[in-house]
């Protein structure tokens, strides 16, 4: 089928694909696939499942646990958390790192409550000594209350709070003497156009020999904490590592350096560099909560924990797991289960000690992706079957995926999918929305232009079945009806071509009409003869019928015709019809350029001949035996005889139509109604 506009449309169609590719690149580059692409990389994580930590890594978490076993409740007294350092130490770990910030010295106010009353007993017993007053009981302290003068003299004059400060300090102290170093928490403060640090307070930092490591964390847009901030600044400019870095570059003895381009990767040691992507690397957990040895707190301080879980030569990670102390955060694998902030940075120091950092894809290569992707959907939607475009669409989508699932299980590479499928559907998409404009304005065109040769069942047929449009025939019994004005050739000799061509569109139209009126196919036109047929692509049982009637009106119609032309032609002219029926092969026959839907067969060739009989026999209309067997008695015909027919072993029998009941317009009507 011949279509219209086809550079106009490939034009058309380049530039949609252009803009397309454009406006998504333009979306990608503004970061509006990124949150699609974190969900990704969740499922990323859940389909790889877990896998097994460092072994050097491991938390002894304060957790919900010993809470339920009558530790005190948050935040311990720090003289319970001197003697939980005491006892870690006593592990002989590599290195021990402190989630916990103490910025700021104990208050009384945080030391006078009935959990902290057997730690600062002593001290309470000694100033009511040394005031003269009696207590029996810790309900005995309601009677002397912050702020007063006998809080001031018994609490703040016993120094218990600077005991509780310095017994914490003391055991950092004697960790470090030990020959375990001890990391401390700070964090990064800004406001009303200030930058600090909080750091702990003056002598547990200068127990720790002044290591500190930032506990900051940064959320993504989801809420879910993935990456981790290596670095940071203090007031006077000087670098900052994470916890989880100063960690692992204690344990691996390496030296960090003391300053670091803004966004630059952070080497530890020789061997070990942390790759930074937008100030901080992707941490690549190896499991959900708890994946890492977890030793409880309370176990700890009292000499429960089995070689099993021994801590000796490991980073441990020391925070709070219980959910009263508001440090759980949501990461990739923790669902419904926040993960403790404390075993976030064990995962981000198993990330750099198994050097399993996610890689990522740079920008200008995901552009080059959605690219392709835009390509692959417009040839599989545009140039491909619907069924094979869909499939190609599909598994084009699910290859994607697959090489996503496999480079982040096996080589902890995040490839980002999201653009690249938002790609392959918004270019599929198009495609087949151009495709369909364009099939149906070829329809538009192919109903208009096929409306003048069919009657409106073979074009609906034709555009409803792509198969029917396509090369090739196939057998059927039909009708054949062939029509010629005797004798128009001698008279358009004597005429003007102008004046022919004005009479043979006049006489060609209304014959169409009438062939159209009784649902006949119109073959071809040569010159004045008329080559129709009735039972394709629409078969009725009453096709003979349908086309002696045609004949008959044709003629009837000829002679209104004749009066108009009487003029012009100086002579009568007459119609001679052959009709035969028969088998024959009708369908599309030609080439892919240019074919014709027709029929080809004997039967084609006998109404043929009858029509060349019909002078010999002075009768307008003959047909053969086999239609007149099948009128059933609807019309009067006349058996004129059997007549040898070149070409044909046996004789043919012919008949002539004279008369049918029906009812007729005249040329006039016909003309004026077109």
């Amino acid at each position: 089928m011949t279509t219209i506009g086809q550079l106009g449309i490939k034009r058309i169609y380049v530039v949609y694909t252009l803009v397309t590719i454009v406006l998504l690149c333009l979306l990608s580059l503004l970061g509006m696939f990124d949150r699609l692409d974190l969900f990704f990389l969740d499922r990323a994580f859940n389909l790889r499942g877990p896998q097994e930590p460092n072994s050097a890594v491991a938390v002894v978490a304060i957790s919900q646990e010993d809470f339920e076993r009558g530790a005190p409740r948050w935040p311990w007294p720090r003289s319970v958390m001197a003697r939980l350092i005491d006892q870690l130490a006593e592990e002989r770990p590599a290195v021990i790192a402190i989630d916990i910030q103490y910025g700021r010295k104990t208050s009384t106010e945080t030391l006078l409550t009935r959990e902290n009353f057997d730690e600062i007993r002593p001290y309470v017993y000694q100033a009511l000594a040394g005031v003269k007053l009696e207590i029996q009981s810790p309900d005995g302290l309601r009677v002397i209350g912050p702020g007063n003068d006998a809080f001031d003299k018994i609490v703040l004059g016993s120094a218990s709070a600077e005991a509780q400060d310095q017994e914490l300090a003391d055991a950092v102290g004697r960790a470090v003497d030990m020959g375990v170093p001890v990391i401390l928490s700070a964090q990064t403060v800004s406001g009303m156009g200030v930058r600090g640090l909080s750091q702990p307070y003056d002598a547990l930092l200068e127990s720790a020999g002044g290591s500190i490591g930032l506990v900051g964390v940064r959320t993504d847009d989801d809420g879910v904490l993935r990456r981790y901030i290596p670095y940071g600044l203090d007031a006077d400019g000087n670098l900052v590592y994470g916890l989880a870095i100063e960690a692992v570059a204690r344990y691996l003895d390496a030296t960090l350096p003391s300053t670091i381009l803004p966004g630059g990767d952070v080497p530890i040691g020789s061997d070990t560099v942390i790759a930074i992507n937008d100030g901080s690397f992707q941490v690549n957990f190896p499991g959900p909560p708890g994946t890492h040895l977890t030793v409880n707190a309370g176990d700890l301080l009292d000499g429960r924990i089995g070689n099993s879980e021994t801590l000796t030569g490991k980073i441990v990670f020391v925070g709070v797991s219980d959910p009263s102390a508001e440090d759980l955060v949501a990461t990739p694998f923790s669902g419904s289960e926040r993960m403790a902030g404390v075993e976030f940075h064990a995962s981000a120091a198993s990330t750099i000690l198994n050097d399993a950092q996610i890689s990522t894809t740079p920008r200008y290569q995901v552009l080059f992706i959605i690219f392709v992707m835009v390509l692959v959907a417009v040839v599989l939607g545009r140039f491909m079957r619907p069924a094979i475009g869909i499939l190609g669409a599909v598994v084009a989508a699910a290859g994607l995926l697959v090489v996503w699932s496999v480079s982040f299980s096996l080589w902890d590479y995040a490839l980002p999918v999201a653009g690249p499928l938002v790609a392959l559907v918004i270019g599929y998409s198009i495609a087949i929305a151009d495709r369909v404009r364009i099939e149906q304005l070829n329809i538009l065109q192919a109903r208009s232009m096929l409306s003048r040769y069919l009657p409106n069942g073979v074009v609906k047929e034709l555009l409803n079945d792509p198969v029917a449009a396509q090369l090739g025939a196939k057998r059927a019994e039909v009708t054949i009806l062939f029509a010629d004005i005797r004798g128009f050739t001698a008279i358009s000799e004597k005429l003007e071509p102008e004046v022919v061509v004005g009479m043979l569109n006049e006489y060609l139209t209304v014959m169409t009409e009438i062939i159209f009126k009784h649902e006949g196919t119109i073959d071809k036109f040569e010159g004045d003869a008329i080559l129709a047929f009735f039972g394709a692509p629409q078969a009725h049982d009453d096709d003979p019928e349908r086309a002696v009637r045609t004949a008959l009106e044709m003629r009837s119609q000829l002679d209104g015709l004749q009066d108009r032309w009487q003029e012009l032609t100086k002579t009568s002219l007459k119609i001679g019809i052959g009709i035969n029926c028969g088998a024959v092969m009708v369908g599309n026959i030609g080439s892919e350029r240019r074919m014709d839907y027709t029929v080809i067969g004997d039967a084609v060739n006998l109404a043929a001949r009858l029509q060349e009989l019909t002078k010999e026999h002075d009768a307008p209309i003959l047909i053969s035996g086999e239609v007149a067997s099948r009128l059933n008695g609807a019309a009067s015909t006349r058996f004129i005889g059997k007549t040898e027919i070149r070409g044909r072993e046996n004789a043919v029998d012919l008949y002539e139509v004279s008369e049918l009941e029906m009812v007729t317009l005249t040329a006039s009507e016909l003309v004026s109604d077109l």
